[in-house]
């Protein structure tokens, strides 16, 4: 479309005998594709539009005092676009920042809690639409507070900064990781059936707590929720993986349970 409407301006350019001047609407295609396409397609239609200017000129027979003088606009007119290019992917860029700092934890950069809500959120239409299977686990570290305060908050953020890479090296890349807040995260697995997303989720459970190894006397405390098919909003399902967790502390801290929630009422724990 972009193209098409720099072609059209150059025979508007064109058909008026170079009378009339269509350069600043040029920028238009030429900042959409730079906020569209990036750096290149910017590039790219900045250099279409000067030319297309400059042959319109000499289609049209304009007299200038030396022939290389269309070509010089032309490239004035390439500079200044652009110009409009550099201008655009900066605001591109700027935007793309603060859209990762609104929707990404900026400690261990997995998504922050309002992210997380949203995107299970949709995970959960999906799989209500569909009757798809759907895990909810949700973690919180053991003694992390006691790590905070004999080593400090710089150990305690590497020690979350570990978890978090652990988490997302154990995961698929459509599952949602976040961190909640403090040191608890949540994890979604879509579409898993009851013995895979316990076998993933024991892995999972591994991968943290070899990561932590190294910040004793931290743990993890998990638990894993899964529904045959979402059986309520996404709140309810979080606070059953989240009372899960909770019994775990209750029971020792540094273990995993994993509880089946089917549509016949029935739960089955491991």
């Amino acid at each position: 479309m972009c193209i098409i409407v720099i072609f059209l301006l150059g025979g508007l350019r064109t058909a008026t005998d170079a009378e009339l001047a269509f350069a600043s609407l040029a920028m238009l295609p030429v900042l959409v594709m730079a906020w569209i396409g990036g750096k290149w397609a910017g590039i790219t239609m900045a250099f279409l539009a000067a030319v297309m200017w400059s042959v319109a000129d000499i289609y049209t027979a304009r007299e200038f005092s030396a022939h290389w003088i269309p070509w010089l606009n032309g490239l004035i007119r390439f500079l200044n676009y652009g110009f409009v290019v550099v201008l655009v992917l900066q605001v591109r860029l700027q935007y793309a920042r603060e859209h990762e700092h609104a929707t990404r934890d900026a400690l261990t950069g997995l998504l922050n809690r309002r992210s997380f809500v949203a995107a299970a959120g949709s995970e959960v239409d999906r799989a209500t639409r569909y009757g798809s299977h759907f895990t909810v686990i949700f973690l919180d570290l053991d003694n992390f507070k006691g790590l905070n305060d004999t080593m400090g908050h710089a150990i305690g953020d590497a020690a979350l900064q570990a978890t978090a890479r652990a988490l997302v090296g154990a995961t698929r890349t459509t599952d949602i990781v976040a961190r909640m807040g403090g040191d608890e995260f949540a994890v979604i697995f879509p579409e898993i059936d009851f013995d895979a997303a316990d076998l993933a989720a024991h892995k999972l459970f591994d991968a943290v707590n070899r990561a932590l190894a190294q910040y004793p006397p931290v743990g993890v405390s998990v638990g894993v929720a899964w529904f045959d098919v979402p059986n309520g909003p996404l709140s309810a399902m979080l606070k059953t993986a989240d009372d899960l967790m909770y019994a775990v502390k209750a029971d020792g801290k540094n273990k995993l349970l994993t509880q089946r929630y089917c549509s016949s009422k029935h739960a089955n724990a491991r």
